[in-house]
């Protein structure tokens, strides 16, 4: 339930950086508060590391056998990228 709640206010702070809302000095703390709370997320979940670009991640599922076309979400991806 904390969790939910600390997402949904993530989710607050994110929409409202995103369309302009507040003055500049108010984004910047509001991207401190919201740093620090996906910091705290992460290590509550035991996400830890640099986060890597999505293309290596991918060659790395390849490397590893794992084929997107085999996962039905991923299926999904792709034909909505092809339509």
């Amino acid at each position: 339930m904390a969790l939910e709640c600390e997402l949904a206010d993530l989710r607050r702070r994110v929409n409202g950086i995103a369309h302009g809302s507040g003055p500049p000095r108010a984004a910047r703390a509001d991207q401190q508060a919201l740093s620090a709370a996906v910091a705290a997320a992460f290590e509550e979940m035991g996400i830890r590391g640099t986060p890597i670009p999505a293309e290596e991640l991918q060659a790395r599922f390849r490397a590893a056998g794992i084929r997107p076309e085999d996962n039905e979400f991923s299926r999904g991806i792709i034909e909505m990228r092809e339509e």
